[in-house]
């Protein structure tokens, strides 16, 4: 049922747009809670600096996700195949082990405006577009935690780190997304 009262509700504001009449939530936020069946609208003032809508927006146009994480780079070589599954920890064993290795160094393989949404805490940002791991500044002897959107990215660097030299390595399956789902609900999700 709660699809279909928020599809309603995005229709109705459809419509209004295309007749240009009523009054749009646009600058208006709608919460709707179905569970007490109360609705309770929130203004929500433009961020300046919002890579989107700001003053200076750098994000302008779509990506095709895609073809963004599943496709390795043009140009660049197939990793050697590995078994992925000895290297991947759900969200909360990665979570654990980050504790647990306090040295460990937490590497996001993200482009920045991705990582201008959200993070995790004490991440570097080494993005997947300019990966190269002898010029990375990492250090093969460190535990290296590496993540992405959904876990496609960072393990193509990992694969690229182990044919580097590097061992200790880890990557989070399911990205920040499932991150965000699973460890961390406050952390904003696109």
């Amino acid at each position: 049922m709660l699809p279909g009262v928020v599809g309603l509700i995005q229709a109705t504001e459809v419509i209004k747009l295309i007749l240009d009449g009523g009054a749009p939530l646009i600058g208006r936020l709608l919460l709707y809670d179905a569970m007490k069946m109360n609705f309770k609208e929130v203004r929500v003032r433009k961020d300046p600096e919002c890579v989107l809508c700001g003053d200076n927006p750098s994000v302008t146009e779509l990506i095709d996700y895609k073809a963004f994480c599943d496709v390795p780079l043009p140009g660049a070589e197939v990793p050697e195949e590995i078994d992925e599954a000895a290297y991947e920890l759900s969200p909360q064993e990665f979570k654990d082990a980050m504790d647990q290795d306090p040295s460990a160094v937490l590497v996001d393989v993200r482009e920045s405006f991705e990582w201008d949404i959200c993070k995790i805490d004490g991440a570097q940002l080494l993005p997947l577009s300019s990966f190269e791991p002898a010029s990375s500044g990492l250090d093969p002897e460190d535990s290296i935690y590496l993540y992405c959107y959904k876990g496609k990215r960072s393990m193509l660097a990992l694969k690229e780190l182990k044919k580097a030299g590097f061992k200790k390595l880890k990557n989070l399956s399911g990205g920040i997304d499932l991150w965000a789902e699973e460890v961390d609900s406050d952390m904003p999700q696109y």
